[in-house]
């Protein structure tokens, strides 16, 4: 396809550009509600009574859990009722606990506030999964459909910024909830602009049998939200209280009862037989460590900055932007890499970006100039994202079965959400064991970034022992062609099965120019 082809879906150009536009913020928006709440979170955390910093941890932690652990859910629904539904929907989830969200001013409760925070979180774990299969299904392979996936990746950093920028503009000079309303303004324009502009023929429900594992998911989705519960309740609360530990058994327990739900049911949400396949449990456990790493990282930046330094919310914005220039320069650079270099090797190297944010940032000085360590991790540290999810993605599509490419990918997606949160229980945890023994608080936020290293440095070793697969054979053209035809036939019966981009796989498609799909 050439690229001046478009598809026959549009009606011209600007409908082209704004279906697009409007998929693409599905990842901008997810990453600018992150930003919104995390570099103001000093001036919100008081207004919502949240008096005690080992809570400042869960109004991010609540969210990355709900994003993370609802989209292998959204996905499948997609399937079944049609994928441009679910944007709408989801973009009005989004909307909705955005207005709740902001008025957390008024009810000054921190529970209320975290719970606003999760169920904001379900609005882009609804989002993601469908846009990128409307994108999937909408573009043949070819050079537009990767301009349009890369469209998608790149508005990651800028999302965080531009979620960051409004926020703190909010927060410093008017009231913080104005931040939350214009996103929930944005998001209610958004779903009614995306109910004219997706093509109703890009969105069947084909799901064949329409059936899903409801049951499991609802199991599943209990046991691993209480066991995030349990790990950032742990700081707030202290280990030592009986019915953390009580909890987190519990929790074990509805995860086991998950798997065994998952062995019985027609149609897994999570097919254990996945776990079989070689590569894919140590690319899913280096992925976890990574973006476990990279939670850490941003959340203790900001409390540096602004804890230590004294950096306002907007000063510590601008000291973040270069994450913009960076992911894209860490986009196109890498994007020559794939296909010449062993996938477990380009994991590794994400890890290292990791771990090396994390050392800059846990060694720095508490007065030292921005551009001696900040700066350089906030050109760093892109990389790590910008690898990991597509080397990630590259080794998953070339070891697993087609028809078990989406589930994989959603685990994927999974994972790195979920780890966040978990990454921010494990560091909140240790840093308020160290506040308790006397330390300051320039010691309890080392011990939380020390944690940050140790997750990425295991993650070096996972990536190089047990992720290494072979490199996926040459085919010839034709067997290209007829292998794009079977996996289009595949896309057809289960979009939420192109989360990666199963017309990728093999080297074609997007890996060879714009391999990221989806970061954080």
């Amino acid at each position: 396809m050439r690229f001046d082809e478009r598809p026959a879906c549009f009606r011209n150009f600007l409908h082209e550009i704004v279906f697009v536009g409007v998929i693409s913020c599905a990842q901008l928006l997810c990453q600018a509600a992150l930003g919104n709440i995390l570099v103001p979170l000093h001036i919100i955390g008081p207004d919502v009574g949240i008096d005690d910093a080992a809570k400042l941890p869960w109004t991010l932690a609540s969210y990355s859990l709900t994003v993370g652990i609802f989209i292998m859910v959204t996905g499948r629904l997609g399937d079944i009722h049609g994928h441009k539904l679910l944007l709408v929907i989801g973009f009005v989830i989004f909307s909705v606990f955005s207005v709740f969200t902001g008025m957390g001013a008024y009810v000054k409760n921190d529970v209320y506030f975290n719970i606003m925070r999760a169920l904001q979180g379900i609005g882009p774990a609804t989002l993601l999964p469908n846009g990128v299969a409307l994108l999937a299904r909408t573009y043949p392979t070819g050079k537009r459909k990767s301009f349009a996936f890369a469209m998608f990746g790149a508005t990651a950093p800028l999302g965080f910024i531009l979620g960051a920028l409004f926020a703190s503009i909010f927060a410093q000079f008017l009231w913080w909830p104005w931040g939350q309303w214009a996103l929930a303004f944005f998001c209610a324009f958004l779903a009614i602009l995306s109910s004219y502009v997706v093509p109703e023929e890009v969105s069947p429900a084909v799901h064949p049998t329409g059936k899903t594992d409801i049951p499991g998911a609802i199991v599943g989705l209990s046991g691993l939200t209480l066991f995030i519960y349990c790990w950032n309740q742990g700081p707030v609360t202290g280990w030592d209280k009986p019915y953390v530990y009580a909890l987190l058994i519990v929790s074990v327990l509805i995860i086991g009862l998950f798997i065994f739900i998952e062995m019985k049911t027609e149609e897994p949400i999570m097919p254990l037989s996945i776990w079989l396949v070689k590569g894919f449990p140590g690319v899913l456990a280096c992925i976890a460590l990574g973006w476990s790493s990279f939670g850490i990282f941003i959340y203790y930046i900001v409390q540096f900055l602004q804890v230590i330094r004294g950096a306002s919310p907007l000063l510590t914005t601008a000291m973040l932007s270069p994450v913009i220039p960076a992911g894209l320069s860490a986009t196109l650079s890498v994007s020559q890499l794939y296909g010449r270099i062993p996938a477990h090797f380009l994991l590794m190297a994400s890890m290292v970006f990791f771990c090396i944010g994390n050392v800059l940032i846990g060694t720095m000085p508490a007065d030292q100039t921005y551009w001696a360590q900040v700066f350089v991790s906030t050109l760093l540290t892109p990389f790590g994202m910008d690898i990991s999810f597509p080397a990630a993605s590259l080794i998953v599509s070339n070891t697993m079965p087609v028809h078990q490419q989406g589930v994989a990918a959603s685990m994927v997606n999974t994972a790195i959400n979920w780890s966040i949160s978990l990454g921010l229980g494990i560091a909140g945890t240790v840093e308020s064991e160290l506040l308790k023994k006397g330390a300051s608080v320039l010691e309890g936020f080392r011990g939380g970034l020390y944690v940050g290293m140790g997750l990425s440095g295991a993650g070096i070793i996972v990536a190089l022992l047990f992720c290494r697969v072979p490199l996926a054979p040459e085919t010839a053209p034709s067997d290209n062609r007829r292998k794009s035809s079977a996996i289009n036939t595949v896309s057809k019966t289960a979009a939420s099965d192109v989360i990666i981009d199963t017309e990728s796989i093999q080297g074609e498609g997007l890996q060879g120019e714009f391999p990221i799909i989806h970061r954080l």
